[in-house]
């Protein structure tokens, strides 16, 4: 069983990783600044990467219109950030249970 329960969704202004249980909280805070945990710096990276992509989901300038973002664009970022989810899960390993709520940012 999971010590650490995280959830894995993007947010506007940054951020992917929040926790979803009280281990994790007491741990990491609620937002997990990723920094902070046992991965590597290619994982890390992938995550900024995708941090920066979804910055522009949307319009900064006019933030209450729907996203110029494409059905292509949306189901590409679900795909890498799925991939990238199963990257992050199989490297930290059994006392973590990442919960992937991509589909609610997109």
């Amino acid at each position: 069983m999971a010590i650490y329960q995280l959830k894995f969704w993007f947010e506007h202004g940054g951020g992917c990783l929040w926790s979803s249980n009280n281990a994790a909280q007491e741990k990491y805070g609620y937002y997990i600044d990723i920094k902070a945990l046992p991965i590597s710096q290619p994982i890390m990276d992938k995550l900024n990467e995708l941090e920066l992509e979804y910055g522009s989901y949307l319009d900064w300038d006019n933030p209450q219109e729907p996203s110029k973002w494409s059905e292509e664009q949306k189901l590409d970022f679900v795909k890498k950030s799925t991939e990238l989810y199963h990257l992050l899960s199989d490297e930290l390993g059994q006392d973590y249970e990442i919960i992937n709520n991509i589909g609610s940012c997109v």
